[in-house]
């Protein structure tokens, strides 16, 4: 998969053609890449293996909201670029096209996005956009602009209606309340995968080792939605020794110890004693065992680690 960053790089040369093949493309945030997302990929996929066209998506960096709602900018994004990116390579995409989302961005009209963006500098001859796709300025733009443009747009698909699954709509809005609520596996239903958040170990004061039950502790990133405080059952691969292994993670501010005012991520792998600190892990989480609560004293918060541990 070719990464664009800077559309000065396919941007049409001197003779008026773009320095890009013909693409079918797609457009959006695509944050968490959820099966609503992935329903319309397969169908880019599907119409440039048709059409003999290049598959692309184009999407934004920043994801538009952390830019036009600065207050909604922490706790907020499903997954960062890097694992989007990562997702569309494994989805084979011959082009992520990554624009950034900025002041001068967010003051082209609708018209001059598709003229100078996705017909001149893009190459677009086949364009595929969800339900509820709008674009340039005030967003003014949509799939109804779309047909009365035509320009050189060789085709424009019909819009893709919701994607549900289980009656819930497979929308990023909706994984954000589920993961916020803890409802971990309707999450990772409409998701398509499980959540997971990815991090290097940190050494921290090893209480919990002391207490008989060691952790891995990732710090949670600013940007990325964080789920409702509480211990989950969870899986952590371990990438420098290619394993996976059965866990438990607790998110919260450990209330019992008292002494973590930031929220943290502490994972427990039964069994495992090798030194991770300093280590890349990756944590998927399945299934929500219950909320982070005070106890009276370590011997019951041991007792209830153990227990804990019984669940997996």
């Amino acid at each position: 998969m070719k990464i664009i960053r800077d559309l000065k790089l396919s941007h049409y040369a001197s003779t008026g053609k773009s320095k890009l093949p013909p693409l079918a493309l797609t457009i959006g945030n695509f944050d968490g890449v959820h099966l609503g997302h992935s329903h319309i990929i397969n169908q880019v996929k599907k119409i440039a293996k048709e059409k003999n066209l290049a598959s692309a998506i184009l999407t934004f960096e920043p994801h538009p909201i952390a830019f036009l709602r600065p207050e909604r900018r922490e706790d907020f994004r499903l997954i960062s670029l890097a694992q989007k990116l990562k997702i569309f390579a494994f989805e084979q995409i011959d082009y992520a096209i990554i624009l950034p989302f900025n002041q001068k961005f967010s003051e082209i009209s609708a018209t001059d996005f598709v003229q100078k963006i996705l017909v001149e500098s893009l190459n677009t001859k086949h364009l595929t956009i969800g339900y509820d796709f709008t674009f340039g300025k005030n967003r003014e733009g949509n799939f109804k602009l779309l047909e009365e443009l035509k320009l050189d747009l060789s085709e424009i698909s019909p819009v893709i209606s919701k994607v549900k699954n289980h009656e819930q709509t497979c929308s990023s809005t909706t994984i954000r309340k589920l993961i916020s609520e803890g409802k971990i596996t309707a999450a990772n239903q409409i998701l398509g995968r499980n959540f997971s958040i990815s991090g290097i170990v940190n050494e921290g004061k090893k209480l919990a080792a002391q207490l008989g039950f060691p952790t891995a502790n990732l710090k949670a990133k600013p940007q990325i939605i964080k789920p409702k405080f509480g211990v989950y059952k969870t899986e952590t691969f371990i990438p420098h020794l290619n394993k996976k292994f059965p866990s438990i993670t607790n998110f919260g501010i450990k209330p019992t110890i008292g002494e973590n005012t930031s929220p943290l991520f502490e994972t427990h792998i039964p069994n495992f004693s090798q030194n991770i600190y300093g280590k890349k892990i990756h944590v998927e989480f399945l299934d929500f065992i219950r909320e982070e609560k005070k106890f009276a004293s370590l011997d019951e918060l041991k007792k209830q680690i153990a227990a804990d541990v019984l669940s997996l």
